[in-house]
């Protein structure tokens, strides 16, 4: 062993080593350091090179194993080459020995960086597939939620106007009213389908996600129940950020209650904000996350945690690791939806056993905080002009318009955009345009635009079951733009009429 070391001294090495002559020690010495290089003798007393060499590659099978001897024959080297020792030095001839080290570092180098560049592919690979078929259940959820929207929209509608005139003490008023309720509650799970595609109406302003954070703790406080501890640390001088103040509110208690559900026997529960710099590196390694500035929000839980075939699947809609009858498999799905559309990321940290960590990353804005805008309620909802209601649906559109016939509203239908253009082309005038947002052959945005170019002055109320990015930038309501998300009550719609209607 004198001469190994003199030789590698002699080659510029300074080596840390240890000599271990018995596969206990050579088990304690793997164990307490990670080697970069084994050099075996081929016979020892009571251990031999053979077995030293089956220990390491049970044990250590990427580092680099030479036996170096003066005893081995060439037909026992190449033996041993064949059972994964990566080259043989006689003795007799270690002139050989420093060259050897120098290539086998080198090659183990190369193998452990071109095996961190597989593992990175192999990320990629599997986060752009996940992100593919996100892409796709998203169309699919927003699809399947503008239909519904559309069917609950006739059921609300009709359902409220028998309401309207069902007189107190009914027998089927209670039944009437559990319709309509059951249409409303079917109208939140389509809206956190719509949700999930990024097709939500957000109304961003901007926002102390602090102050957002501290006005809904003790709320959060009485969801979790008393077995759990919750804990803010928040940053003192965190940015701002422009969101819709409702919808991050619903993501933090989705992600509260998400973190309760992991939590049956109690725990401890940290809401953590603080400012966040992504660089290009990170990016690069995160699909989606575009670099700069950002504002962080964390939600930490020390519950069950997830294993990996679990994370990979969280976020999509209805899956859930919940016994049947404890929630719909909507609420992550929901948070993902939200913080995609709000420009932000999501990211998860968890490990089985060990708790769960959601990281809420939103770009920082250099805006000043807005206060919330109020829309003042009108106490009369009843009107007499015309309107001119444009939907493809049949049912709906009959559904709305006996709506607006009940607010005393005149009325007249058209079944698309083409028949609209050519009804205002005529000699009757109106005061409003209502319009759904998706229509075949022509969108309500361009309806709309060609019907201004016919009457300059004609209000405009989009309505939809799911809105269209090309429509709605990002999400966010331009100036001007009225808006009524379906399924909607029968006072909703006169009320949002009446806004469309009042004067500049």
């Amino acid at each position: 062993m004198s001469l190994v070391l003199r030789a590698l001294i002699q080659g510029g090495y300074a080596p840390t080593w240890e000599r271990v002559q018995s596969a206990e020690a050579m088990n304690v010495a793997l164990e307490k350091s990670d080697w970069e290089l084994i050099l075996s003798d081929y016979c020892m007393p009571g251990f031999s090179g053979p077995e030293a060499l089956e220990l390491a590659r049970r044990r250590c099978p990427e580092t680099p194993f030479v036996i170096v001897s003066g005893t081995v024959g060439e037909e026992l080297a190449v033996a041993a080459v064949r059972a994964g020792a990566r080259d043989y030095v006689l003795k007799d001839a270690l002139i050989r020995l420093v060259p050897t080290v120098e290539r086998e570092l080198e090659e183990a180098a190369q193998r452990r960086q071109r095996r961190v560049v597989e593992e990175r592919l192999a990320l990629s690979e599997r986060m752009l597939l996940q992100s593919q078929k996100m892409e796709a259940i998203g169309r699919l959820a927003a699809g399947v939620a503008h239909d519904f929207n559309n069917m609950l929209a006739v059921i609300a509608g009709y359902s409220g106007l028998l309401l309207a005139d069902c007189a107190e003490g009914n027998p089927d008023r209670e039944k009437l009213d559990e319709i309509h309720r059951a249409a409303m509650r079917s109208g939140e799970l389509t809206r956190q389908l719509l949700a999930f595609s990024r097709q939500l109406v957000l109304s961003p302003r901007v926002l102390d996600l602090n102050q957002t954070v501290t006005s809904v703790e003790r709320m959060l406080r009485r969801v979790i129940g008393e077995d759990i501890t919750l804990v803010t640390a928040l940053s003192p001088d965190l940015g701002r950020i422009k969101v819709d103040p409702g919808q991050i509110e619903q993501v933090i208690l989705n992600l509260v209650v998400n973190a309760r559900d992991a939590m049956p026997g109690g725990g401890t529960l940290t809401l953590e904000t603080a400012n966040v710099d992504l660089d290009a590196a990170y990016a690069a390694e995160h699909p989606d996350v575009i670099p700069g500035p950002h504002v962080m929000l964390a939600i930490t839980d020390d519950g069950a945690g997830m294993t990996p075939e679990i994370q990979l699947r969280v976020f999509e809609p209805f899956f859930t690791t919940k016994e049947v009858g404890r929630g719909t498999g909507l609420g992550l799905s929901t948070v993902f939806g939200i913080v995609r559309q709000s420009g932000g990321t999501v990211w998860l940290y968890s490990e089985a056993g060990k708790g769960t960590t959601f990281k809420i990353y939103l770009p920082r804005t250099d805006e000043m905080v807005s206060g919330p805008s109020s829309i003042p309620k009108s106490t009369d909802l009843r009107g007499n002009e015309r309107v001119l209601l444009v939907e493809d649906e049949a049912t709906v559109r009959r559904a709305v318009a006996a709506v607006l016939r009940r607010y005393g509203y005149e009325v007249v239908e058209a079944d698309g955009p083409q028949r609209a253009i050519e009804i205002c082309q005529g000699d009757v005038l109106f005061d409003l345009l209502i319009t759904d947002v998706v229509m075949p052959g022509m969108s309500g945005r361009d309806l709309a635009e060609r019907v201004s170019t016919l009457r300059p002055d004609l209000r405009i109320l989009y309505t939809s079951g799911y809105t269209d990015n090309t429509v709605f930038r990002q999400g966010g309501i331009p100036t001007g733009v009225h808006f009524l998300q379906k399924p909607f009550m029968p006072e909703a719609l006169a009320r949002k009429v009446r806004e469309a209607l009042k004067p500049k």
